[in-house]
């Protein structure tokens, strides 16, 4: 039966991409030019900057790996906090119990992307710093309740290699699979004709992007559901990467759960 399902939905897909070609390519074409223009020049930087940093072993720096992860993920954004985690494990710098605790609190969406999108939501930069700081808050709540199950971890030196070759190979992987990602859940979003509410929890910044000309209530706690969340296109980014690393993304997906509820309360209440 969920096979037959499956199977339906795939025909039905194939049949509506057919029917609607010139909404696709659209569709296509504004995928790219989102990726391009606010999604990769940050993304494939900061993935070899993380990348090589890891190489040069500077989590061993610190006590607890599980904060050098959170503040690289806070500068970097998603999904290279998946990359960073994934990366740890498979070197034997964290263990598989940390590296899923970690995931529950160290999604970030990029602070320069968050301050120019919500700047252009509410033109009003008071919202904008106090949406971005609810943003952080809210994964700094989670880690203090989680942070009695974190495990000590060895972060004894290891042989340092450079391999720059290696870290831009690894950026384009990456952020070819985010293109993808994205452009997926744009096409599916616009040749269904799904609402505001459903395009936000599908694709966060075309969910943001629809916001910007809309008057409508609770503007703010919407705003923060979307960058909250997610969308399912990061969270099939995120999932792509743990897979890499036979880590279990459930762990992430209770953690924008976690984030979202207390997220929206922090805005309710401020």
């Amino acid at each position: 039966m969920k096979r037959n399902f499956i199977y339906l939905t795939i025909f039905t897909l194939i049949i509506l991409v057919f029917k609607n070609y010139s909404i696709v390519l659209n569709s296509t074409i504004n995928a790219v030019n989102i990726w391009l223009y606010k999604v990769f020049p940050y993304l494939f930087i900061m993935i070899i900057i993380n990348d090589t940093l890891i190489n040069l072993d500077l989590e061993s720096k610190f006590k607890n790996t599980s904060i050098y992860i959170f503040i690289m993920s806070l500068l970097s954004g998603s999904p290279t906090s998946a990359v960073i985690i994934s990366n740890l494990y498979n070197n034997g710098k964290i263990s598989k119990k940390n590296a899923h605790i970690t995931l529950l609190f160290t999604y970030f969406a990029n602070p320069l992307f968050l301050y120019t999108m919500l700047n252009a939501i509410f033109n009003n930069t008071i919202i904008t710093i106090k949406l971005i700081i609810i943003h952080y808050l809210s994964n700094i709540i989670i880690y203090f309740i989680f942070k009695k199950q974190l495990e000590y971890n060895n972060t004894s030196k290891n042989t340092v290699t450079f391999n720059i070759s290696s870290s831009i190979k690894k950026a384009m992987n990456t952020t070819s699979m985010v293109l993808g990602a994205i452009t997926f859940y744009l096409v599916i979003s616009d040749i269904l004709s799904l609402n505001i509410y459903l395009r936000g929890l599908l694709e966060m910044t075309q969910g943001l992007n629809s916001l910007i000309n809309l008057n409508i209530p609770f503007k703010e706690i919407i705003a923060t559901i979307f960058i909250s969340f997610g969308g399912l296109s990061i969270h099939t980014q995120v999932k792509c990467i743990l897979d890499e690393s036979s880590l279990e993304y459930k762990y992430f997906f209770k953690g924008r759960i976690y984030q979202t509820i207390i997220a929206v309360l922090l805005t309710i209440i401020t």
